[in-house]
């Protein structure tokens, strides 16, 4: 996991999430199983996203990524009350961590050294042969 239930309530009011995650009427308090799974889908997102250029799990884990995942769980948290929209703000908080993710995988910003590796790019199939069978020489008299 990228970030905890404890990274979301640093950037949200309880409040908020108390009535993004109990389902209870009136909603009393915080269903930490309801945020973790929503950072528990954060963070396959962002594995989705790492898996072909770092060695995966990430240890330690860049302060980037707890970054992106707490705002992406925000906003699955969100999408689970269908006829709530996100402020404009998780929403566009949101669609900036995929696009620093789609820039990550793309190796145009790198998560650090001290990730655990990143993979080395094999560069497509290669092919080797044994030489021209057939060439001027070999077809000269035809």
């Amino acid at each position: 996991m990228y970030c905890a239930a404890s990274d979301i309530l640093t950037i949200m009011p309880e409040t908020d999430l108390i009535e993004l995650t109990d389902d209870t009427i009136p909603p009393a308090d915080v269903k930490v199983a309801v945020v973790d799974r929503a950072v528990s889908d954060a963070g396959e997102l962002i594995d989705g996203y790492l898996r072909g250029r770092y060695r995966l799990p990430l240890s330690p884990v860049p302060g980037l990524l707890n970054t992106l995942a707490a705002d992406i769980a925000v906003y699955r948290l969100y999408a689970r009350r269908l006829r709530l929209t996100p402020p404009e703000t998780v929403t566009e908080r949101y669609k900036n961590a995929l696009k620093l993710l789609e820039l990550i995988q793309a190796g145009k910003v790198a998560l650090g050294a001290d990730t655990g590796g990143v993979l080395e790019a094999t560069g497509g199939p290669r092919f080797t042969t044994s030489g021209r069978v057939f060439s001027q020489e070999t077809l000269r008299d035809y």
